[in-house]
Parts: structure tokens; sequence; C-alpha cells
């Protein structure tokens, strides 16, 4: 809430994007004013290798999600204001939308024509999460939520029902929204500078910045929990597969956290520091990006750092497989 020494050449006769969405990374690598990019990197994770020639989207690409059934790709850009689709299959980008101000993260819900989602973008210079069909790729009413808006994640209850929690950096708070309305609940109070989300389990994860620290809330009654205190900063979560374990990118480390109880386990040093994090499909590797211009894959049941994949720029967001 992102590779690979060599690009490789995409062969005339086999679609850029046919291996399955689940063996390919998607990093933004220019969502930086310091180092102004307009494009997107796939990076085949099985091979350790950049798999096809980045996409150019839109200035500043800073967060990705991919739509229901892996059908799409959507990718915000704070430089244009816009939210794109890019068909995984043939790296075209098929769908733009405008969006609010400087927009930095993007999560879908079920919903929109023909079930075909709703992605929901937070846009830090506007305070507001904008709604888009991605039935029929138009933007409804911006949700007007706390200041700067940097991280979205969705919860569904047992019904189905949804709800989207949206971290607001600026005024120390989560914003609940009830997805079927676009209402916005009462803003929940956590630490200082909430920079990353995630759902899990009833539960939703913030990590605060200011204080080094990771709130549960419950998903159904909106009640914050007990904080635990990370070894790091927090700037991205991942999810196991299974649940139990949530894994916080900060630093130089990747912290494992034990979802009940929220129990810290020891970290693991990276050669650089992180910035986005995502999981391989079936949990086993987590890949992370530094700031240096790599990302670097973690074995997660032993703690092994392997080769980090060079990529230039600055790489920030990374998406693998089912967003």
């Amino acid at each position: 809430m992102l590779v690979a020494v060599v690009p490789a050449v995409a062969s005339c006769s086999t679609p850029v994007g046919s291996a399955s969405v689940q063996d390919v990374a998607w990093v933004t690598t220019g969502a930086s004013v310091t180092l102004p990019g307009e494009t997107v990197t796939p990076v085949s994770v099985g091979a350790h290798r950049v798999r096809a020639a980045a996409v150019t989207v839109g200035s500043l690409p800073s967060a990705l999600a991919y739509t229901p059934h892996d059908a799409g790709l959507l990718v915000v850009t704070q430089g244009d204001d816009t939210l794109h689709e890019i068909d995984p299959v043939t790296h075209d980008v098929v769908h733009t939308a405008g969006v609010g101000v400087e927009p930095d993260a993007v999560a879908v819900a079920p919903g929109g024509a023909g079930g075909k989602g709703i992605a929901l973008v937070a846009n830090l210079d506007s305070n507001t999460v904008t709604p888009v069909d991605l039935g029929t790729w138009r933007a409804g009413p911006p949700v007007r939520v706390g200041e700067e808006p940097v991280a979205i994640a969705v919860s569904l209850s047992a019904s189905g029902a949804a709800t989207a929690f949206v971290a607001d950096f600026g005024s120390n708070d989560v914003t609940p929204i009830e997805v079927a309305t676009m209402q916005p609940g009462p803003a929940i109070p956590v630490g200082p500078g909430p920079q990353t989300i995630a759902a899990t389990q009833g539960e939703v994860l913030v990590g605060t910045f200011g204080n080094h620290a990771l709130t549960p809330i419950n998903a159904s009654t909106f009640v914050r929990g007990r904080a635990v205190i990370l070894p790091v900063n927090p700037t991205g979560l991942a999810v196991a597969p299974s649940g139990t374990t949530v894994y916080v990118c900060g630093g130089a480390s990747v912290v494992p956290v034990t979802t009940l109880g929220l129990v810290v386990n020891p970290p693991v040093s990276l050669p650089g520091v992180a910035q986005g994090i995502a999981l391989s499909a079936d949990g086993t590797m987590a890949w992370v990006t530094q700031q240096t211009g790599s990302i670097v894959p973690v074995t997660l049941a032993s703690g092994t750092v392997g080769k980090p994949i060079r990529l230039g720029g600055h790489p920030s967001a990374i998406v693998i497989g089912p967003g």
C-alpha cells in the first residue's frame, strides 16, 4: 500500500502479458518530484527479470490495484490527476478517467455496472475519495474525508457489504466509507501520520509513520484496538493469503507481525530503504521496492534476501497478481 537486470525482449508472436498475472509484478518508478516519470514496469517474479517494456501512463504514477478477476491493472498518476487501466495481456492503456487533485492511492470494491467493480481513489490535495464505476468508467461525486488521504483499503463483511477505510495522513485519523451509499462515517483517531492500511480477518490495520506503530480497527464496529510499537516507521503493509501474518516494510527492514494479538516478530534486514511491498500469489515471497532504484525478493519462511533487480528511478508502489 515493487525489477531486473536486463530488460526482456517480447516475442512478436506472443502477447507481452501472456503469462499469468500472478507471475508478474507491476512497479511504479516515477512517483517522485525529484525523479519524475510516466511509466510502470512489468517484472517476471519467477524469472527475476524485467518482463517487457515499461508502459507509459501519465505523470508521477503513484499507486496500483487489480480490477476484479485480474481483468485490468489500475494506475493513478499524481501529476495529471488521472486513473488509468492497463490491459495486463496487451499492455495497452484502455481506459482513463479524471479524479481529484494529486491522487495517491487506489482500491477496488465490489459493484459497478456489470459487476466490474468500483475504483476508489484517494486524492491527497483535495481531501476526497473519488469513486469510478469500472463498468462505465464514469467518476461519481467525490466523498469528503480527512486531511491528506494517502492510503485506502476495502473490508467485506460476512454479508458481502463493503466498507472502505481511508488513512488521512494530515488529520491523524481513518475515515470509513459505506461503499453502497458512498457516505463517510465519523473519523476514527489513530496515531500521528497514518501512512499505510490493510484489511484482514474482520480488522483493518493502520501503520502510523509518526510513532512507528500498528493500530487495529474493528471493521464492523469501527472501534480502535491497542496499538503495538514497530521497530520501523511503516511505509507498506502486505497481508499473507492465510490472513495470519501481515508484513510491514519500513526503513531497511521487513517486519512480520502475527495478526492474532499483533505479535511483532524479528525484522528481516534489507539492502536499502523500503517503500512498498507485495506478496507472491502463494504467499511465500515478498517483493520490496527500494529507494535505491531496485526491488528485492525476500523468502519469508527463512528470511533470506535475494539479489536486487535494478529498475532505476524511484520504485514505490508494487502489485502482484490479485491486487
